[in-house]
């Protein structure tokens, strides 16, 4: 939440001027140690808060709320789970079948 937070931030030019991905890099490189730490842990915060409040997600999120070990920060946020659709064949646990209307091939 944090990296994203930085790129909801200070991203604008990086969206605005279409850079390439090693231009990208070159960008937040050059502001790391300008960046406003308080304002991206708040940023931070509410994005983190806005996700827990969701009660479905798409399935590429789902990693976001598995536990690795029990520890203080694990929460036990279980959101229920929505196929967002995939390309090609690629099945999804979170769907049925490739079939299903989630994938259009149009």
């Amino acid at each position: 939440f944090v990296c994203v937070s930085i790129v909801a931030i200070y991203g604008d030019d990086v969206v605005e001027q279409r850079l390439p991905a090693d231009e990208i890099l070159l960008h937040f490189s050059s502001l790391a140690m300008h960046m406003n730490g308080q304002l991206v842990l708040k940023k931070a915060r509410g994005l983190l808060h806005e996700f827990r409040k969701r009660l479905k997600i798409p399935c590429t999120l789902y990693g976001l709320c598995s536990q690795v070990n029990a520890g203080m920060w694990d929460s036990g946020h279980v959101p229920t789970v929505e196929c967002i659709g995939h390309l090609g064949n690629d099945v999804c646990s979170y769907n049925s079948s490739p079939s299903s209307p989630v994938y259009d091939d149009d």
